[in-house]
Protein backbone atom coordinates (compact mmCIF):
# COMPACT_ATOMS: atom_id res chain seq x y z
CA UNK A 1 0.00 0.00 0.00
CA UNK A 2 1.53 3.38 -0.73
CA UNK A 3 2.61 5.58 1.77
CA UNK A 4 0.58 8.71 2.51
CA UNK A 5 2.46 11.76 3.62
CA UNK A 6 0.73 14.16 7.00
CA UNK A 7 1.81 17.33 8.24
CA UNK A 8 2.04 17.51 12.56
CA UNK A 9 1.58 20.54 14.61
CA UNK A 10 3.04 19.75 18.23
CA UNK A 11 2.87 21.99 21.47
CA UNK A 12 5.31 20.39 23.90
CA UNK A 13 6.74 21.43 27.52
CA UNK A 14 10.28 20.28 26.95
CA UNK A 15 11.35 20.20 30.89
CA UNK A 16 11.68 16.22 30.97
CA UNK A 17 13.31 15.83 27.55
CA UNK A 18 17.21 15.92 25.73
CA UNK A 19 15.93 18.35 22.80
CA UNK A 20 13.86 17.22 19.71
CA UNK A 21 16.12 15.14 17.96
CA UNK A 22 16.41 11.70 18.70
CA UNK A 23 18.93 10.13 20.92
CA UNK A 24 20.37 6.62 21.57
CA UNK A 25 18.20 4.73 24.25
CA UNK A 26 17.04 5.34 26.65
CA UNK A 27 17.70 8.94 26.52
CA UNK A 28 14.57 10.96 26.43
CA UNK A 29 13.48 13.10 23.16
CA UNK A 30 10.48 14.81 21.81
CA UNK A 31 11.41 12.84 18.47
CA UNK A 32 11.26 9.29 19.75
CA UNK A 33 8.01 9.46 22.22
CA UNK A 34 6.49 10.88 19.34
CA UNK A 35 7.50 7.83 16.91
CA UNK A 36 6.70 5.08 19.44
CA UNK A 37 3.11 6.66 20.10
CA UNK A 38 2.50 6.83 16.56
CA UNK A 39 3.95 3.45 15.62
CA UNK A 40 1.56 1.62 18.14
CA UNK A 41 -1.52 3.42 16.32
CA UNK A 42 -0.68 2.93 12.63
CA UNK A 43 1.26 -0.65 13.29
CA UNK A 44 4.37 0.02 11.83
CA UNK A 45 7.27 2.13 12.47
CA UNK A 46 7.94 5.40 11.57
CA UNK A 47 10.11 8.27 11.39
CA UNK A 48 8.79 12.05 12.58
CA UNK A 49 10.97 14.27 11.12
CA UNK A 50 10.55 17.72 12.63
CA UNK A 51 11.27 21.38 11.40
CA UNK A 52 13.18 22.53 14.05
CA UNK A 53 15.96 20.99 16.56
CA UNK A 54 14.72 22.67 19.63
CA UNK A 55 17.29 21.92 22.57
CA UNK A 56 16.97 20.43 25.95
CA UNK A 57 14.81 22.08 28.06
CA UNK A 58 13.16 24.13 25.03
CA UNK A 59 9.45 24.21 24.71
CA UNK A 60 6.80 24.46 21.35
CA UNK A 61 3.72 25.77 20.58
CA UNK A 62 3.88 25.28 16.96
CA UNK A 63 6.86 22.37 16.17
CA UNK A 64 5.87 21.19 12.46
CA UNK A 65 6.40 17.89 11.64
CA UNK A 66 6.02 15.07 8.55
CA UNK A 67 5.12 11.34 8.69
CA UNK A 68 4.54 9.15 5.93
CA UNK A 69 2.24 5.65 7.09
CA UNK A 70 0.02 3.23 5.06
CA UNK A 71 -2.51 4.16 7.65
CA UNK A 72 -5.92 5.09 6.38
CA UNK A 73 -7.20 6.19 9.58
CA UNK A 74 -9.40 9.52 9.28
CA UNK A 75 -6.72 12.31 9.98
CA UNK A 76 -8.76 13.02 12.73
CA UNK A 77 -9.04 10.42 14.38
CA UNK A 78 -5.54 9.30 14.05
CA UNK A 79 -4.20 12.45 15.61
CA UNK A 80 -6.85 11.46 18.48
CA UNK A 81 -5.45 7.94 18.78
CA UNK A 82 -1.60 9.37 18.54
CA UNK A 83 -2.29 11.87 21.31
CA UNK A 84 -4.18 8.81 23.71
CA UNK A 85 -0.61 7.16 23.81
CA UNK A 86 1.56 10.76 24.27
CA UNK A 87 2.34 11.76 27.97
CA UNK A 88 0.74 14.61 29.38
CA UNK A 89 3.64 16.91 27.80
CA UNK A 90 3.35 16.29 24.52
CA UNK A 91 0.42 17.17 22.87
CA UNK A 92 -0.31 17.05 18.27
CA UNK A 93 -2.32 19.94 17.98
CA UNK A 94 -3.05 19.11 14.58
CA UNK A 95 -2.72 16.06 11.39
CA UNK A 96 -3.52 16.86 8.15
CA UNK A 97 -2.57 15.15 4.53
CA UNK A 98 0.34 16.71 2.98
CA UNK A 99 1.75 16.77 -0.67
CA UNK A 100 4.28 13.94 -1.21
CA UNK A 101 6.86 16.74 -1.76
CA UNK A 102 5.93 18.55 1.35
CA UNK A 103 9.62 18.76 3.48
CA UNK A 104 9.69 20.23 6.84
CA UNK A 105 13.48 21.45 5.88
CA UNK A 106 11.94 24.32 3.77
CA UNK A 107 10.75 26.27 6.40
CA UNK A 108 10.52 29.88 5.18
CA UNK A 109 10.14 31.71 8.49
CA UNK A 110 10.02 30.55 12.43
CA UNK A 111 9.27 32.42 15.32
CA UNK A 112 10.44 32.05 19.13
CA UNK A 113 9.53 33.68 22.14
CA UNK A 114 11.52 33.84 25.24
CA UNK A 115 10.08 34.84 28.86
CA UNK A 116 12.16 36.49 31.43
CA UNK A 117 10.35 36.70 35.23
CA UNK A 118 11.82 39.87 36.67
CA UNK A 119 11.13 40.16 40.07
CA UNK A 120 12.66 39.10 43.69
CA UNK A 121 10.18 36.83 43.90
CA UNK A 122 10.43 33.57 42.55
CA UNK A 123 7.43 32.26 39.68
CA UNK A 124 6.42 29.00 41.54
CA UNK A 125 3.88 28.32 38.90
CA UNK A 126 5.97 29.03 35.92
CA UNK A 127 9.20 28.21 36.80
CA UNK A 128 9.53 25.65 34.35
CA UNK A 129 8.77 28.31 31.40
CA UNK A 130 10.45 30.97 32.36
CA UNK A 131 13.88 32.32 33.84
CA UNK A 132 13.84 34.29 36.60
CA UNK A 133 16.15 37.26 36.67
CA UNK A 134 15.23 39.13 40.19
CA UNK A 135 16.85 42.29 39.24
CA UNK A 136 14.64 45.14 37.24
CA UNK A 137 15.80 45.58 33.88
CA UNK A 138 15.58 49.02 30.98
CA UNK A 139 13.07 47.86 28.40
CA UNK A 140 13.85 50.81 26.67
CA UNK A 141 17.50 50.08 25.99
CA UNK A 142 16.63 46.37 25.75
CA UNK A 143 14.63 47.31 22.49
CA UNK A 144 17.21 49.57 21.05
CA UNK A 145 19.33 46.43 20.55
CA UNK A 146 16.44 44.18 19.42
CA UNK A 147 16.25 46.37 16.53
CA UNK A 148 19.61 46.46 15.86
CA UNK A 149 19.55 42.67 15.19
CA UNK A 150 17.13 43.08 12.84
CA UNK A 151 17.92 42.68 9.09
CA UNK A 152 20.65 40.28 7.39
CA UNK A 153 23.88 39.89 9.63
CA UNK A 154 26.50 37.47 10.35
CA UNK A 155 25.45 35.94 13.11
CA UNK A 156 28.48 33.73 13.85
CA UNK A 157 29.16 35.65 17.29
CA UNK A 158 25.52 34.53 18.55
CA UNK A 159 26.01 31.04 17.71
CA UNK A 160 27.66 28.23 19.58
CA UNK A 161 29.43 24.98 17.83
CA UNK A 162 26.88 22.50 17.39
CA UNK A 163 28.06 18.78 19.17
CA UNK A 164 25.64 17.13 16.05
CA UNK A 165 27.72 19.27 13.24
CA UNK A 166 31.21 20.53 13.00
CA UNK A 167 31.22 21.43 9.76
CA UNK A 168 31.88 25.14 8.18
CA UNK A 169 28.57 26.57 8.24
CA UNK A 170 27.00 29.74 6.76
CA UNK A 171 26.20 31.74 9.62
CA UNK A 172 24.43 34.73 7.80
CA UNK A 173 20.40 34.93 8.60
CA UNK A 174 17.92 37.89 8.22
CA UNK A 175 15.92 38.43 11.60
CA UNK A 176 12.77 39.89 10.43
CA UNK A 177 11.38 40.89 13.49
CA UNK A 178 12.94 41.40 16.83
CA UNK A 179 11.25 43.27 20.29
CA UNK A 180 10.73 43.05 23.71
CA UNK A 181 7.69 44.19 25.98
CA UNK A 182 6.62 43.79 29.65
CA UNK A 183 3.59 42.86 31.72
CA UNK A 184 4.14 43.26 35.15
CA UNK A 185 7.07 41.37 36.02
CA UNK A 186 7.21 39.06 32.78
CA UNK A 187 9.44 40.53 30.38
CA UNK A 188 8.76 38.99 26.53
CA UNK A 189 11.28 38.43 23.94
CA UNK A 190 10.25 37.61 20.28
CA UNK A 191 12.33 36.91 17.30
CA UNK A 192 11.36 35.97 13.58
CA UNK A 193 13.57 34.77 11.05
CA UNK A 194 14.28 33.02 8.16
CA UNK A 195 16.70 30.35 10.33
CA UNK A 196 18.45 30.22 13.81
CA UNK A 197 21.93 28.76 14.28
CA UNK A 198 22.93 26.44 17.30
CA UNK A 199 22.48 28.47 20.57
CA UNK A 200 21.05 31.81 18.84
CA UNK A 201 17.91 32.81 20.17
CA UNK A 202 19.19 32.24 23.86
CA UNK A 203 22.48 33.63 23.14
CA UNK A 204 20.39 36.90 21.75
CA UNK A 205 18.17 36.91 25.08
CA UNK A 206 21.90 37.24 27.23
CA UNK A 207 23.22 39.76 24.60
CA UNK A 208 20.18 41.91 25.21
CA UNK A 209 19.79 41.31 28.94
CA UNK A 210 23.69 42.99 29.45
CA UNK A 211 22.04 46.23 28.15
CA UNK A 212 19.09 45.72 30.32
CA UNK A 213 21.27 45.36 33.35
CA UNK A 214 23.29 48.62 31.61
CA UNK A 215 26.18 46.73 31.42
CA UNK A 216 26.47 47.52 27.79
CA UNK A 217 24.99 50.18 25.84
CA UNK A 218 22.40 49.37 22.85
CA UNK A 219 25.74 50.05 20.27
CA UNK A 220 27.28 47.36 21.47
CA UNK A 221 25.09 44.74 19.64
CA UNK A 222 26.71 46.27 16.33
CA UNK A 223 30.43 45.89 17.34
CA UNK A 224 29.44 42.11 18.74
CA UNK A 225 28.18 41.36 15.41
CA UNK A 226 30.71 42.82 13.31
CA UNK A 227 33.34 40.93 15.26
CA UNK A 228 32.02 37.48 14.68
CA UNK A 229 33.38 36.05 17.87
CA UNK A 230 31.21 34.27 20.43
CA UNK A 231 33.21 35.41 23.21
CA UNK A 232 32.17 39.16 22.33
CA UNK A 233 28.52 38.08 22.97
CA UNK A 234 26.70 37.45 26.17
CA UNK A 235 26.12 34.26 28.18
CA UNK A 236 23.72 31.71 26.68
CA UNK A 237 20.53 32.37 28.50
CA UNK A 238 18.99 29.06 29.99
CA UNK A 239 16.73 26.74 28.20
CA UNK A 240 13.51 26.92 30.30
CA UNK A 241 12.30 30.76 28.91
CA UNK A 242 12.53 29.50 25.23
CA UNK A 243 9.39 28.26 23.21
CA UNK A 244 9.51 28.14 19.47
CA UNK A 245 5.81 29.89 18.85
CA UNK A 246 5.33 29.05 15.04
CA UNK A 247 7.32 28.44 11.70
CA UNK A 248 5.57 28.88 8.48
CA UNK A 249 6.07 27.35 4.70
CA UNK A 250 6.50 29.40 1.60
CA UNK A 251 3.07 28.64 -0.99
CA UNK A 252 -0.91 29.02 -0.47
CA UNK A 253 -1.87 26.35 2.39
CA UNK A 254 1.02 25.93 3.78
CA UNK A 255 1.80 27.48 6.87
CA UNK A 256 1.39 28.23 10.86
Amino acid sequence: MPLVRYKLTLAYDGTAYCGWQRQPDPIPTVQRTVEIAAGQIVNHPVVIAGSSRTDTGVHARGQVAQMDTECRLAPQRMRLAINSRLPPDILIRELVPAPSDFDVARAWRKRYRYLIWCDRERPLFYRHFVYHHWRKVDLAAMGDACRRLEGEHDFAAFCSRSPADDRVRNTVRTITHCGIHSRGPLVIFSVEGNGFLYHMVRTMVGTVLEVGRARWKPEQITRILESADRAQAGPCAPASGLCLQWIRFAGPGESH
